[in-house]
């Protein structure tokens, strides 16, 4: 069993780990600067779900992961291809003040699924995980406990991290004259379009 100090150096890893600029960390910060602080939640529950199903499936074996890896190109295909539709969707509304965008006429769903299939399409993940995790852990005898363990600090730290970039997002935000808000939308469509390519072009690169 590990020992208090080994939980919490794995919580403070993980926790700087997080904090780390990322596609995840932009892709939060965009759509929180788009449509605000619940968008920016629910991209962040996206995220860290799809964290949380690397991280279990690098504790629980690498038969599992070979079957995964067989999936990656087309959830890199679907999140490059679903990320550039929300950013034009986003670019072709930027004309519209925010206040007249309540939050049912934009896709909730949407956001958390931008975070999850950004994370899934991430195959680099699954491999930073492999080689970080036996660091603090012995997986050949991994316990219930220890699993559970690692999943509620990566939710608290992922999480956490996350929420706060939303946060000081919008907080930021709240400070500029509304009419910039065109140009911040205009931005915001770039980035997810960007996000989207690169994701394409991680296809070809491998």
């Amino acid at each position: 069993m590990m020992t208090i100090q080994q939980w919490l150096a794995l919580g403070f890893a993980m926790l700087l780990l997080a904090a780390l600029p990322s596609l995840s960390v932009l892709t939060v910060v965009t759509r929180s600067a788009s449509l605000g602080l619940w968008h920016g939640a629910l991209t962040t529950a996206g995220i860290v779900l799809g964290d949380c199903l690397w991280i279990l499936l690098a504790l629980v074996g690498l038969e599992q992961v070979a079957q995964f890896e067989s999936w990656l190109p087309l959830l890199r295909t679907l999140s490059g291809s679903y990320l550039i539709a929300l950013g034009i969707e986003l670019w072709r509304s930027r004309d519209r003040v925010r206040a007249e965008l309540p939050l049912k006429q934009t896709s909730q769903p949407a956001s958390f699924l931008a975070g999850l299939l950004l994370t899934l399409a991430d195959q680099k993940a699954l491999l930073f995980y492999l080689g970080f995790f036996p660091t603090f852990l012995n997986l050949e005898r991994i316990t219930l406990q220890e699993i559970a363990g690692v999943m509620a600090i990566a939710v608290g730290t992922i999480g956490g991290v996350k929420l706060t970039y939303a946060w000081l997002t919008v907080q930021g935000q709240q400070r500029l004259i509304s009419r910039h808000q065109r140009w911040l939308q205009a931005i915001a469509a770039g980035l997810l379009i960007t996000i989207g390519l690169l994701l394409w072009l991680q296809l070809i690169w491998g």
